[in-house]
């Protein structure tokens, strides 16, 4: 059956508690999807160019693999995610000396670089073709010490956008502390905070300037949801009810957006990996939400996709 989903009212967040991620921070898909697995050979090279994103940057912007979705487990593996096929692909163990510190989020820029935020409130930015990672790390202004993020356009530019605060706000999780949406400009330092969100999301954006917002199942069962963001603002422009993703689960789960559809990847309660979700984001898609990949055999806690990839439905 088809996932009922309702437009919500476009009005300014409200703050109605926060959530908590994940702190510790072969594939089997539904019908039709076959043999998709985790490929670890030693030899992996880079992907050829995929589609350039409609109206987006050209090729002498994005480096060979920014159009490319990657994902990162709590293991601090990276992995790269066709959604065409539903594969991944295994990149690496990453080589941050985090300290036993794990990931808690991850976004990727037009140079392919992975910024992964780790619990110790640091980003290291990572390569996505070997997992080696920067010597320096960046910390955000505060409030910003544990955040969703996701690059999105901005005229000619890629901007960062980020939802969360501090810690111990993410471990309050009351409306009094709501999450907040920030905007960081790389290579600048700066860091603005918008405004309030309702719970923590996970944030993606794309070649639009479209910045959209996961919010995760729960409490009280209330139903997952995906909301488009207004990033000058924080309000909510549209949102959608995902009454059809249905489970326990736990507090691991990130976002991305890719060819005109958005993917969630959250782990059930009582399996070891994550599942994957496909959202058919309207006008284009008929708002849907459908299960695509069972158990990836990965727990995942970030995923990232720069302003390269398509923005066209594929």
């Amino acid at each position: 059956m088809r996932a009922t989903w309702m437009v919500l009212l476009a009005v300014g967040c409200a703050a109605n508690g926060g959530g908590s991620r994940d702190r510790d921070a072969g594939v089997v898909g539904d019908a039709g999807v076959s043999d998709v697995g985790v490929a670890t050979d030693a030899n992996l090279s880079r992907p050829d160019v995929g589609p350039e994103a409609d109206g987006g940057p050209g090729p002498s912007f994005c480096a060979a693999g920014a159009e490319l979705v990657y994902v990162i487990d709590r293991n601090e593996r990276l992995v790269r995610f066709d959604p065409r096929d539903l594969s991944f692909t295994d990149v690496g163990a990453i080589g941050c000396a985090s300290s036993g510190t794990r990931p808690f989020s991850m976004s990727v820029d037009h140079d392919a670089r992975a910024w992964v935020l780790f619990s110790d409130y640091q980003i290291r930015r990572v390569s996505t073709a070997d997992g080696s990672c920067e010597a320096d790390a960046l910390g955000l202004a505060a409030p910003f010490e544990q955040y969703g993020m996701g690059f999105t356009a901005s005229g000619d530019d890629e901007v960062l956008y980020v939802s969360g605060g501090t810690f111990i706000d993410l471990l309050e999780g009351s409306p009094s502390r709501p999450a907040q949406l920030g905007r960081h400009v790389p290579g600048t330092g700066a860091t603005t905070t918008i405004g309030p969100l309702a719970n923590w999301p996970e944030l993606s954006g794309n070649a639009d300037g479209e910045l959209f917002a996961f919010y995760p199942p729960g409490p009280f069962d209330a139903p997952a949801r995906i909301v488009e963001l207004d990033p000058a603002t924080a309000t909510e422009r549209r949102a959608f009810e995902l009454t059809d993703m249905v489970g326990d689960f736990d507090r691991s789960y990130a976002f991305a957006y890719w060819g005109g559809r958005l993917w969630v990847f959250i782990k059930p309660s009582a399996q070891t990996g994550s599942e994957v979700w496909r959202f058919d984001l309207p006008p284009e898609g008929d708002g849907s939400i459908t299960k695509v990949v069972d158990d990836a055999r990965l727990t995942i806690v970030g995923a990232g996709v720069s302003i390269c990839a398509p923005v066209d439905l594929i």
